[in-house]
């Protein structure tokens, strides 16, 4: 069996079978197909298999994102549907007209799709800050921080979140097919420790002597090597088209990196933080008028915040109030209660899915429930998957609004497992029981959504509903 035969035979079916199929043609990331009937069309199927990231129809053709490895699919595909190979075409094609519309799928695409190329760094690192929050003081207590293995523990696990900047980097360079050494160069600046102690400082400093830089610490952000590598393949384009073959393999990069660290440093890095400014006024307007409706927004959405650094901003409001009034009652209140409502969701994954899916959800369950280790289940799962998406946001919504009617606040930092509910402790009793009645709502909200909608692009909803019958 060749290697794409499964693959190629799922889109097949999906697509109306071999007869459907007038030609096929590939371009750098997709496959793009002629149909003779395009209603024979399951897009929801085509967009489930695994190995496809996304679909639609455009141009007159039926385009399925496959990636760069599309080259090595394509003759598999026209072998199967009895037609014959033609030569890629043009990789400008990929470029489609600006469609406002379009612009929040695009984002989450371009987002997930950078970060999921890093994923094995956060679940090995994940790991190490597991076991260091299981031996250390905040559960099991039994061993000492300053313990060797404690700190090897902890030094590994803080690396691969300290340096996401230069993983991000990597990430988005490949996303978006340009200069992964000019990326990665980026990413590495804006946690150089020249530039850390000048924000340690807080003395002004301006790039090249007159450009004003924003004293932000960006280590562990990920927003700023997003906007910064989205911005460096234009750039990097422009001076790849204009600067002369003869000085091109140094004025190329020079000229890039010129334009580039100002650009990042004085404009795109600091719109994370600007962001989660306008965010931090927008919770705190939002608790003031209606409380309730803010916790459940909060628990709603802060994985996706999470997800894009902007909860680094956010997060500041919650500090302030544990050090004024001694609680919080809006973010971490919120953010709490999402935890509980991802849990849930990690779980009815696990139990929905099958294969390597399975497999990856079982090591997330333990690296989320037990580690408190997020970010594996964020980027493997939640923001690749819309009815992860749908079972997040149900579930947090709705035990956020439960925890917002009774009043719920946290009054200490702790544990980010499922010991989360003991940061609520603290306080008035009544309040401890008030947060686990919230945040057993929110698991089990978002589980029962899960179990119920399926996670494979409608097809979860219509088995579950066929072995419900038999």
């Amino acid at each position: 069996m060749a290697k794409y035969t499964d693959f190629c035979s799922q889109i097949l079916e999906k697509v109306g079978g071999k007869d459907n199929i007038s030609g096929a043609v590939h371009c750098m990331t997709r496959l793009r197909i002629n149909l003779k009937d395009e209603s024979k069309v399951d897009i929801n199927e085509v967009k489930g298999i695994k190995g496809v990231l996304g679909a639609q129809f455009s141009g007159g053709q039926f385009q399925i994102i496959i990636g760069q490895h599309v080259s090595e699919v394509y003759p598999e595909f026209c072998s199967m549907a009895g037609i014959g190979a033609a030569a890629a075409i043009d990789e400008n094609l990929d470029r489609e007209p600006f469609d406002i519309k379009k612009v929040p799928s695009k984002m989450l695409d371009y987002i997930s799709g950078s970060i999921a190329p890093i994923l094995p760094i956060m679940m090995g690192a994940g790991f190490f800050k597991m076991f260091y929050a299981i031996l250390g003081p905040d559960m099991l207590n039994v061993m000492a921080n300053e313990s060797s293995l404690m700190q090897t523990l902890y030094i590994v696990g803080n690396a691969g979140f300290y340096f996401m900047p230069v993983f991000i980097a990597w990430g988005a360079a490949k996303k978006l097919n340009t200069s992964i050494p000019l990326s990665l160069l980026l990413g590495c600046l804006l946690i150089d420790p020249n530039i850390i102690n000048i924000v340690v400082a807080e003395e002004p400093f301006s790039i090249y002597g007159f450009i004003p830089m924003q004293l932000n610490n960006y280590t562990q952000s990920v927003l700023p090597s997003l906007l910064t590598v989205w911005a460096l393949s234009y750039v990097f384009r422009f001076f790849d088209k204009h600067v002369p073959r003869s000085i091109k393999i140094i004025g190329v990069p020079f000229c890039t990196v010129v334009i580039m660290v100002p650009l990042m440093f004085c404009a795109l890095a600091p719109v994370g933080n600007w962001i989660g400014m306008l965010l931090s006024g927008f919770f705190s307007g939002l608790y003031n008028i209606a409380g309730p409706l803010a916790i459940a927004l909060i628990a709603a959405f802060w994985p996706f915040m999470v997800a894009t650094g902007m909860h680094i901003a956010v997060i500041q409001i919650a500090l302030l109030n544990l050090t004024s009034m001694g609680y919080d009652p809006i973010v971490l209140a919120g953010s709490n209660i999402a935890n509980y409502a991802l849990m849930g969701m990690t779980v009815a994954y696990f139990l929905r899915t099958k294969g390597e899916e399975k497999q990856m959800a079982s090591a997330n369950v333990v690296t989320l429930i037990v580690g408190g280790i997020s970010e594996p289940t964020l980027f493997g799962i939640l923001l690749r998957n819309k009815q992860a998406m749908a079972c997040q946001i149900i579930g947090g919504f709705i035990g956020g609004l439960v925890g917002g009617i009774l009043g719920v606040a946290v009054y200490t930092m702790g544990a980010s497992n499922f010991l989360t509910v003991l940061q609520y402790a603290g306080g008035p009793g009544e309040n401890f029981i008030k947060a686990c009645i919230a945040c057993v709502v929110a698991f089990v909200a978002s589980l029962v959504v899960g179990i119920v909608i399926g996670f494979g692009g409608g097809a979860g909803l219509k088995n579950f509903k066929g072995k419900k019958a038999k």
